[in-house]
């Protein structure tokens, strides 16, 4: 039988915590090392002290010179001292948690582009808002953001904010702004002058008995989405780009949020069995947003297994013909995504089946037949199963149950093909411990975005930097850089996660600062 929904296989790792907060991070560079090393990359100096302290370095690796042979020997000095024994005192040290951070100093950063340590970017329009209901003034989380003619696109965050960086060379193009069930909204891209726009978008609805679909039996709908796979979705490998974001939330607080740029060898559509391929490119991590009492809570796997939340290419069991007999299939509605009438068939697991089976909505292009969106969830029967799939490790006198397992993917259309745009997973753990006076809701939200999508270069990826099963997302990302995303694109922090975040960077030196104009947004609010 083929497994549930391979998102399932992420695992949540728990472990006990002695006491509140973090450890101390003002020691760091003072901690003692004894190293006698000769004719050494300089990486290979710092993994070194790595091993010694348990702390990690994030540098500019060009900066360092990171390959260049050199010796150290030293006998019970600082780590502070090595460094600058190492180095010559060319660079200053900055330390967040267990983290060193190795840069130039202020005055050296016009002699750093000087010999062209720092890339010239190119020119970048921006686009920002907050789009609305027209009609309701509510705000609209989810909203696609894109260029018409181009591959590069965004979604609004959950209180409908947005801010899309398009190359000046895509001047002449236009910005389409979607959402289901509203009509789209187009802004030529030479008119964006103001630095932020609000956008009300149109409700549409359509009626069944308009569109004449009566009669039409969803399995037959179902039968021909998995026969126009090969049409409908890429039959050669890509590459995207993608930000990635891990939040966790224990009760009320955020306790951990990590984010990434990652490149994706993506499969084709021709063989469900090839794997998607994982490189990071660059992250940041706020090292707690709040400190969390005795439950350590780690995520293993999220961005190796959250593209196999593209449904359609691991056909999960709800689109498997095989497990068909388990679900009970309805045509819900029809409803109007990106200009294009949608099927919405409503899907649940039939009665006393002995199974981890899920339910939700599967959205269709009528015109198509191709899967655009999908939303989905753990049954009430499925949560049963899903606590040794999810939880792989956790202290023994712990009680952990998941409360809720929520899923979402979408498509998007370019070239006459759909394409993998977003994907989301949602879960919910409840955690007592009588012993240790713990009763908490912890929230795990992992959330990947393509920004990006070119043709596959056949540039292999190396095997030292791809995601695999076992890593925890959160203890690979050791990279810092003062102006963090550039012109990446991302999904911008919701105002909740900016608040805790800019409260977090008043009182502590965080990678998370706060920048002047998110500052003002959240001080209007």
């Amino acid at each position: 039988m083929k497994p549930a929904c391979g998102i399932l296989l992420i695992a949540f790792l728990l472990s006990f915590r002695i006491a509140w907060g973090q450890k101390e991070t003002n020691s760091v560079l003072e901690k003692k090392i004894t190293l006698e090393v000769q004719n050494e990359p300089i990486t290979s100096i710092l993994n070194k002290i790595s091993e010694q302290t348990q702390v990690f370095f994030s540098y500019d690796a060009t900066l360092i010179e990171a390959d260049k042979k050199m010796n150290l020997s030293v006998s019970d000095k600082t780590i502070q001292e090595s460094l600058d024994t190492l180095f010559d005192f060319k660079f200053i040290y900055k330390t967040i948690g267990d983290q060193i951070i190795i840069s130039l100093p202020e005055s050296d950063e016009v002699k750093k582009k000087e010999i062209g340590l720092i890339n010239t970017e190119p020119r970048i329009i921006t686009f920002s808002g907050r789009v609305f209901d027209r009609e309701q003034r509510d705000v609209l989380p989810y909203t696609s953001i894109s260029v018409l003619r181009s591959n590069i696109g965004i979604l609004s965050n959950t209180d409908g904010d947005f801010e899309l960086k398009i190359p000046e060379n895509m001047k002449q193009d236009t910005v389409i702004i979607s959402c289901l069930g509203y009509r789209q909204y187009r802004q030529p891209i030479s008119e964006i002058v103001e630095p932020n726009y609000t956008i009300y978008l149109q409700p549409t609805s359509f009626l069944l008995k308009e569109i004449k679909v009566t009669g039409i039996n969803p399995q037959e709908i179902l039968e021909k989405l998995l026969s126009k796979i090969a049409l409908n979705y890429p039959q050669y490998p890509e590459i995207m780009t993608a930000f990635y974001r891990e939040v966790l939330k224990q009760d009320s607080k955020y306790i951990d949020v990590a984010e990434a740029v990652m490149e994706i060898r993506k499969a084709s559509y021709r063989n469900e069995f090839e794997q998607d391929k994982i490189k990071f490119i660059k992250g940041r991590k706020n090292f707690n947003v709040k400190a969390f009492q005795f439950v350590d809570f780690k995520i293993q796997g999220g961005p190796y297994y959250i593209t196999q939340l593209d449904v359609v290419k691991t056909l999960d069991s709800f689109l498997d013909p095989e497990f068909r007999d388990f679900y009970k299939y309805t045509l819900d509605e029809i409803v109007e995504l990106d200009n294009r009438e949608t099927y919405v068939l409503r899907f649940k697991p039939k009665e006393k089946v002995d199974y981890p089976c899920y339910q939700g909505k599967l959205f269709v292009d009528m015109a198509t037949l191709a899967l655009v969106r999908a939303g989905f969830s753990l049954s009430r029967s499925g949560l049963r199963f899903a606590r040794e799939s999810l939880i792989k490790k956790k202290p023994k006198d712990f009680y952990v149950r998941p409360i809720n397992v929520d899923y979402q993917v979408s498509y998007r259309r370019m070239s006459n093909q759909w394409h993998l745009s977003h994907a989301q997973a949602s879960v919910k753990f409840k955690v007592k411990s009588k012993n240790d006076k713990v009763n908490s809701i912890f929230h795990s939200i992992s959330e990947l975005l393509i920004t990006d999508i070119k043709p596959d270069d056949r540039t292999p990826f190396k095997r030292d930097e791809l995601f695999n099963p076992k890593d925890i997302f959160t203890e690979i990302i050791t990279s810092y850089d003062e102006g963090f995303w550039g012109n990446y694109n991302i999904i911008k922090p919701s105002e909740d996660l900016r608040k805790a975040l800019r409260k977090y960077s008043l009182e502590n030196d965080s990678l998370f600062r706060i920048n002047e104009k998110e500052e003002n947004i959240i001080n209007k609010k």
